[in-house]
C-alpha cells in the first residue's frame, strides 16, 4: 500500500513538473482572454500559451485571478509565468523579464457624439474609464491630480459604462478596442478616431528560480516569432470574426 501511495505522489509530481502554469488576470477582456466559467477557452493569451508551452514541450495550465494577485501568484511559485505585461506595472525588481510578445497601443478613446481628446490636457477635470490596479504615468505627469479615476475591474465593463455615458472617456488599449469596434452590440457608437498615448511592447516574467530558465524562455520566444506564429495569432483578432 505504501509503495502504491508513493508511485501516486510521484506520479503527481511529475505531471505538475510538466505543467507550464500562466498567472491570468480574470479581469482581462477579447481579443486577449475568452472565460467560460473559471476556465481560460480563447483569446490571444491563450493561442500564445498554448503555443510557447507546446514549443517548451510542456503542457499548459491557466490559474485565473484579480489583477492584483497576478504578481502574488508568480512570487509565491503557484504560477511559473506572467504575460502580457511591462516590468514597470509590478511592483517585484528581481524577475527575469523575456524578449517582447506583443506591440500595443495605450490610447483614450470616446463615443462618436463625444469629439476625441487631441492631447491629455484636454482631459483635464474629466472622469475616465480606468482599470483597477492599473498605474497610467503618464496622465498622471500631464495633468496630475486634475482627473477622476473611475475604475472597473475589466475593459469590458468601462466600455459598458461609456456607452451608458457614465463617462465620456475611457483609457484602454488599441486590441481591445479596435475589436469592440469589430464585434460590441454598440459597435456603431465607439468613436474610430483616438488619442495615442504610447505604444508599447509586452513581455514575459518569470522567476530567476523557477521552472524555466530566461534563454529557455527566450529561444522558444524567439522561434515563434521568426516563423510568424505571434504575427498570425494577433491577425485573427484584428478583423471581424466570420
Amino acid at each position: 500500500m505504501r509503495s502504491i501511495l508513493f508511485l501516486l505522489l510521484l506520479s503527481a509530481g511529475v505531471c505538475r513538473s510538466q505543467d507550464l502554469v500562466f498567472a491570468i488576470s480574470s479581469g482581462s477582456a477579447m481579443p486577449m482572454t475568452a472565460f467560460s466559467g473559471y476556465t481560460l477557452s480563447g483569446g490571444l493569451l491563450k493561442d500564445f500559451g498554448d503555443a510557447l508551452a507546446a514549443a517548451l514541450q510542456l503542457t499548459p495550465r491557466y490559474l485565473l485571478v484579480p489583477r492584483k494577485r497576478v504578481e502574488e501568484m508568480l512570487q509565491t511559485g503557484k504560477a511559473d509565468i506572467v504575460c502580457d505585461l511591462k516590468p514597470e506595472w509590478l511592483d517585484g525588481k528581481n524577475y527575469a523579464w523575456s524578449s517582447a510578445i506583443f506591440t500595443n497601443n495605450l490610447i483614450v478613446a470616446s463615443r462618436t457624439d463625444t469629439p476625441p481628446a487631441n492631447t491629455l490636457r484636454d482631459l483635464r477635470d474629466a472622469r475616465l474609464g480606468t482599470i483597477h490596479g492599473y498605474r497610467y504615468p503618464e496622465i498622471d505627469a500631464e495633468i496630475g491630480v486634475h482627473y477622476t479615476r473611475d475604475d472597473a475591474m475589466s475593459d469590458e465593463v468601462n466600455l459598458a459604462k461609456l456607452v451608458l455615458h457614465r463617462f465620456d472617456y475611457i483609457v484602454t488599449n488599441s486590441l481591445y478596442f479596435d475589436y469592440a469596434r469589430y464585434v460590441h452590440p454598440s459597435r456603431q457608437q465607439l468613436n474610430a478616431v483616438s488619442l495615442k498615448i504610447n505604444s508599447f511592447n509586452t513581455y514575459c516574467a518569470i522567476r530567476p528560480d523557477g521552472k524555466l530558465t530566461l534563454a529557455q524562455l527566450n529561444r522558444a520566444i524567439d522561434a515563434l516569432h521568426r516563423r510568424g506564429a505571434i504575427d498570425q495569432m494577433m491577425a485573427r483578432y484584428r478583423t471581424a470574426p466570420k
